[in-house]
């Protein structure tokens, strides 16, 4: 059976069953995190499992999968930017991005971080995967970030470490100081370079690497962005769409981030796993065909609309995420109902 089919209580066994057997080691060094299981851990490995289903059933990449491939990349940018401070609309980041043209009525400012945040996430999206030649991650590439993301913005210092102390952040976690910095990010990449530990799943890895160079804050400002980018550039290595913060999922990334700080990486692990999941789900929806993805209320209203909801949520019909509408098909509304039946006379 597909895991996107399993209830929440199935998916929990499930997860419990994978990380009993060692399948979820935290990439944090903490030896209490498998013998303390929380909610969070077991719905990441929940999660986590549904990305390898979703992975598995991605077809070819033709030109409908490399489409929605660019406009997930376009998605981040705005969502990214918007966390920086930017203003614009979707609309406005694709006309910015694709044909250079700076529609509507926005502060020069954020056209600015728009257009040089994507220049960076350009960088990440076509990095090369790692080979006997190419590491995971090199420390050119993080400088190489920052220089892209923050490259019009002087007080930044493009491409250099910061050499200043930062004030302790909101979690009460305190940045090393300056002239450690050089040094923690070699130990960094050095850690992160030969890719994911044995046992551990590419996505608590890739949040540990979010975590860890957050905490080093290692440049005197964009630091946010090019923590995303780091990350969307490591997924790219591990052959997964990049994640992005939409909408109502900022408080909880920021949250999350926070608690990453207190060596709790569950819940950081989650939200980017959820993301992930998202966009693998698109892009398993361009490689299936032409069927066309319409709103839940284009096929059932009332009773029946809020039952077709509900399965979604709970990832038993198959649907995606975009403008912050549930879509699905004809196609996956018969295969719900199909494993309805088989439910029912299982009983």
């Amino acid at each position: 059976m597909d895991n996107a089919d399993l209830s929440p209580r199935a998916e929990r066994r499930k997860a419990r069953s994978r990380t009993a057997a060692g399948g979820w080691p935290p990439s944090t060094g903490s030896g209490q995190a498998l013998d303390k299981l929380g909610v969070t851990s077991v719905e990441f490995a929940a999660l986590a499992a549904a990305v390898d289903d979703e992975r598995v059933r991605l077809g070819s990449s033709g030109p409908r999968v490399r489409a929605e491939a660019r406009r997930l990349v376009l998605e981040e940018i705005w969502c990214s930017a918007r966390l920086a401070g930017s203003g614009l609309e979707l609309d406005e980041v694709v006309a910015l991005v694709e044909r250079g043209i700076a529609a509507g009525e926005r502060r020069l400012e954020d056209y600015v971080l728009v257009a040089d945040y994507a220049a960076a996430a350009q960088f990440a999206a076509e990095a090369a995967l790692p080979g006997r030649k190419q590491s995971y991650l090199r420390l050119e590439e993080v400088v190489q970030l920052h220089a892209l993301a923050a490259r019009r913005e002087p007080a930044a210092h493009p491409g250099a470490w910061r050499s200043t102390t930062v004030a302790a952040f909101p979690s009460g976690m305190v940045a090393p100081p300056a002239w450690l910095v050089p040094r923690q990010m070699n130990a960094f990449v050095e850690r992160v370079a030969s890719g994911p530990p044995p046992q551990t799943h590419p996505l608590l890895w890739v949040a540990d690497a979010h975590e860890r160079f957050s905490r080093i804050h290692p440049f005197a400002k964009a630091n946010g962005r090019v923590a995303r980018l780091l990350a969307n550039l490591l997924l790219r290595r591990v052959e997964l769409p990049p994640f992005a913060v939409r909408g109502r999922t900022a408080e909880r990334y920021l949250a999350a981030l926070r608690r990453a700080d207190s060596r709790d990486p569950w819940p950081l692990a989650t939200v980017l796993a959820r993301a992930v999941l998202a966009s693998l789900r698109r892009l398993v929806a361009a490689s299936e065909g032409p069927a066309e993805l319409l709103p839940l209320a284009a096929f059932a209203a009332g009773a029946a609309r809020a039952r077709l909801y509900k399965a979604a949520q709970r990832g038993r019909l198959r649907s995606v995420r975009r403008g912050g509408q549930l879509l699905t098909s004809a196609p996956w509304i018969a295969e719900y109902e199909a494993s309805r039946v088989s439910r029912r006379s299982a009983r």
